[in-house]
């Protein structure tokens, strides 16, 4: 996640943290930088006469974490404007925020998902254990967690906590070394990333019904959209019929059962919307059915895709090992960041299988799928693309995601554009923030 810093040579430590380390060195050696590392930095020539020579650790050149803070968001609307899927309708919208400033003065800011309270308890637990450390060593302090606080598990919020961290540790990293962050995961292949609407909600909303917000798709080119289905076969091939009817045969068609079915129940839903030309059948089982889900794609003539409620790369090699989906949808602030969703990505294109991340959360959340997406190779496709590498892009009532930024992500003719800053490249709007700061 970062270029390797050649051995060099350091005069005495001064002080106790990396700032007060490069003053002294820039005291005592005029030829030391007293500037922050920048990837390109040139060790002084203490081999000169009359230059003692002596070794400088690592630490004098590293930034390290100075502070670490959390943000908890929530948005509430009016009760009778509530809406959500199969399982549930709701009027709040969550989310946590992970910032974080080096000893250079470089600052980061992550996502987690989630409700904010339980994430914040997360995160005083382990928020010590990351302060002081170097802004290369999150493998070492997860693991570390992990391995000490193994009773704890990983589907949980603590998993959430360490994938805002992650996040803003990407942020930082970046603007440390002025690249983005899709160019410290992989690189760069395109800045206009195509987006499918994620909309057709379940609402209690006579004003907000399936044909409303399909109205509001044709408004734009999308690649094509994403409803909620999973109230039963009947409703299914109903809520698909009027679905394609509104946005014609082109675009494609998405559905999401969000974990409501058996495998039984999952067939019948197939058999009754097949004739619609569905893209993919998103999480027609709930998470833990593995069995269920290999058993249903071995059977389904419409691709299955699942992700979005497994976290970490364990849990996706076993959907990946067992052949149980065919588009593998990780959320990064609920995954792990950017390192494990990266992993989780090179690991479904090693066998074959399609990547679009889960993306319903907030606006940083959102920036980091759009670097995600940016990092990776078009797999195994050449010149020809039969489908490009989607990402989710939701639709609902969410100021979490359209307000939360001083310069909002721009949507452009059915893309979103990848921001050009350094890290994440986005920054937040602090009056938005404090307004729907609840912890």
């Amino acid at each position: 996640m970062h270029p390797q810093t050649p051995p060099v040579t350091r005069a005495p430590r001064v002080g106790e943290n990396g700032r007060h380390h490069r003053k002294a060195l820039a005291a005592s050696h005029p030829s030391f930088p007293a500037r922050q590392c920048t990837g390109r930095f040139r060790a002084p020539n203490f081999r000169r006469k009359g230059v003692l020579r002596q070794v400088i650790r690592r630490e004098d050149l590293v930034p390290t974490i100075e502070r670490l803070g959390f943000i908890g968001l929530e948005y509430a609307m009016p009760p009778e404007k509530a809406f959500g899927m199969s399982r549930a309708i709701g009027n709040r919208r969550l989310g946590g925020l992970i910032e974080l400033e080096t000893d250079t003065g470089v600052r980061g800011v992550g996502e987690a998902f989630g409700d904010p309270r339980v994430t914040a308890a997360y995160f005083q637990m382990i928020e010590p254990l990351f302060r002081g450390r170097s802004i290369y060593d999150f493998d070492h302090v997860e693991a570390g967690i992990r391995n000490r606080m193994y009773h704890l598990g990983a589907q949980n919020q603590l998993t959430a906590c360490l994938s805002g961290i992650n996040l803003a540790l990407h942020d930082a990293i970046g603007r440390t070394h002025g690249v983005r962050a899709c160019d410290l995961i992989g690189g760069c292949a395109t800045t206009r990333l195509p987006v499918y609407a994620s909309t057709g909600f379940f609402s209690k909303d006579p004003t907000n019904q399936l044909e409303h917000q399909l109205a509001a798709v044709k408004a734009h080119p999308y690649v094509g959209a994403k409803i909620k289905i999973g109230r039963g076969p009947q409703d299914d091939a109903a809520r698909c019929r009027l679905a394609r009817e509104m946005l014609g045969d082109d675009a494609l068609l998405i559905v999401d059962v969000n974990g409501n079915y058996t495998v039984d129940m999952a067939l019948a839903c197939i058999r009754a919307i097949e004739r619609y030309d569905i893209h993919w059948l998103e999480e027609p089982l709930p998470p833990a059915d593995l069995r269920g889900y290999a058993e249903l794609r071995a059977r389904s003539p419409i691709p299955v895709a699942a992700g979005e409620a497994h976290y970490t790369l364990r849990d996706f090699k076993q959907l990946i090992d067992g052949r149980c989906v065919d588009i593998v949808q990780p959320s990064i602030p609920t995954v792990g960041g950017l390192t494990e969703a990266r992993r989780i990505a090179v690991m479904a294109h090693a066998a074959n299988l399609r990547v679009s991340p889960h993306a319903w959360g907030g606006a940083v959340g959102l920036a980091a799928a759009l670097h995600l997406v940016a990092s990776l190779p078009v797999t195994p496709h050449g010149d020809n693309v039969p489908y490009p590498t989607l990402v989710e892009y939701d639709m609902s009532d969410n100021p979490l995601r359209t307000n939360l930024l001083s310069q909002p992500l721009v949507l452009d003719g059915g893309h979103l554009l990848l921001p050009s800053g350094p890290g994440l490249g986005v920054t937040l709007d602090r009056a938005v923030v404090d307004r729907y700061r609840v912890c």
